[in-house]
């Protein structure tokens, strides 16, 4: 029995190996394929940081919206102390035609405490570059008034300010020295120039500047305000200046900036983001704002169906202790009271000088312009020396006023001028 199954075994074990040797092996089973996973959605870049924005509405409506919600200052991006935007406002030309307390009756609806940041001259690197840098670092919204011929030198710049968030006003083409001089028909053409030569330089990235404008060196004529008026363009005046354009320490325009927002409470500031000292002392003036309390307002230009602001007063400011008691009055006499602020007015409209010729009406500022090759003008020049306590009426004049007069040009300045394009 024991042999019998041995050989089954063996004969079990020759046909196996038979049939192995004849046959094709077996295709190995295929095993359905995985299905593919979705690519992983990109990650959304940070957005810039600012406090949640309420709209300064002139009237409510059916359809009307308040400006664009800001996300809070703790969405700053690797700075959650931020100072931020407290809120946004929006402007329109045909109610807000004049701003500024320097030289209007009026301003921004602004509240005690506000502070609106605005930058002339620009763009200029690498001080524009550095300014921006530290608005960015504390997701902070200014608004830059631009020199047409800088736009067309560094359109990367300017693009740059306009994808940061900030707003886009213009501030003539070459920045005339003495803007009340030119003629009238060539100061129609500055302004036109600067509004074509702007948006020229935002045309690559669809973009353009908004109708909002600034005199250089805030020289103004009854003439070049009517023109403004009529043509849906908001002038910019400030409320106060830090006289950064004199060649001043940083810790000097810096001083000047703090001590004159305690003193009014606020306003629309002047500064030049193509100052180095501007640039240096910037993120200290930033931390020293929000140490003291107060707000950064951003302004921007009122679309359809947006609630507008109507101009304001201003904030009410106050002196400190140790301005105050920097006058002592002599001993056995009354200290003088302080003069108390008159109430605001509303503001006249601006009336048509007497033109022996008419301009050409511009295109209207909805729609962008060619721009035509920039002129070889005069180099633009440092702002004017203005005394931050100038008053001034709400209808402009025909002459220079402010005591205007004119520090030497900055060297810098022309360097950026003739020397090229942006290099970011």
């Amino acid at each position: 029995m024991r042999s019998i199954l041995l050989a089954g075994l063996v004969a079990s074990i020759a046909s196996s190996a038979l049939a192995q040797s004849v046959l094709p092996a077996a295709p190995s089973p295929q095993l359905p394929a995985a299905p593919a996973l979705p690519a992983a959605a990109p990650i959304a870049p940070a957005v810039p940081a600012a406090a949640a924005a309420s709209a300064t509405p002139a009237s409510t409506g059916a359809g009307l919206t308040p400006p664009p919600q800001l996300p809070p200052p703790s969405a700053c991006p690797g700075n959650p102390d931020a100072l931020g935007v407290s809120r946004v406002i929006a402007i329109d030309p045909k109610t807000s035609p004049f701003l500024g307390r320097l030289q209007y009756k009026q301003t921004l609806p602004l509240e005690k405490g506000e502070v609106v940041l605005t930058f002339d001259d620009g763009p200029l690197a690498p001080m524009t570059t550095r300014v921006l840098d530290t608005l960015a670092h504390e997701c902070v919204k200014a608004t830059f008034f631009i020199v047409g011929r800088m736009a067309h030198s560094n359109p990367h710049l300017l693009q740059r300010t306009l994808a940061d968030g900030h707003t886009i006003g213009t501030h003539s083409e070459t920045h005339p020295l003495i803007f009340p001089k030119l003629t009238q028909e060539a100061g129609v053409q500055e302004i036109e120039q600067g509004f074509a030569s702007v948006t020229k330089a935002l045309a690559p990235v669809g973009a353009a500047p908004n109708p909002w404008f600034r005199f250089p060196g805030l020289g103004r004529t009854k003439f070049y305000e009517a023109y403004t008026q009529e043509h849906g363009i908001a002038v910019f005046s400030v409320d106060e200046v830090a006289d950064d354009w004199m060649h001043l320490k940083p810790e000097e325009v810096e001083k000047r900036a703090l001590d004159r927002l305690e003193a009014r409470g606020g306003g629309i500031l002047l500064l030049h983001d193509i100052q180095p000292a501007t640039a240096v002392m910037l993120p200290n003036l930033l931390r020293e704002l929000k140490a003291r309390g107060f707000r950064i307002v951003h302004v921007v230009p009122a679309t359809a169906g947006m609630v507008a602001s109507l101009p304001g007063p201003g904030p009410r400011g106050h002196i400190q202790p140790a301005a105050a008691s920097a006058t002592t009055a002599a001993p056995g006499t009354a200290p003088a009271k302080p003069a108390q602020p008159k109430p605001a007015t509303a503001p006249k409209p601006a009336t048509p000088a007497t033109a022996t010729a008419r301009p050409v009406p511009p295109t209207p500022r909805t729609t962008a312009t060619t721009a035509a090759a920039p002129a070889e003008p005069a180099a633009t020049g440092a702002p004017q020396a203005i005394s931050p306590h100038a008053q001034a009426g709400d209808g402009g004049s025909d002459a220079p006023g402010l005591g205007q007069f004119w520090p030497r040009l900055w060297n810098d300045t022309m360097k950026g001028l003739s020397g090229g394009t942006d290099k970011n």
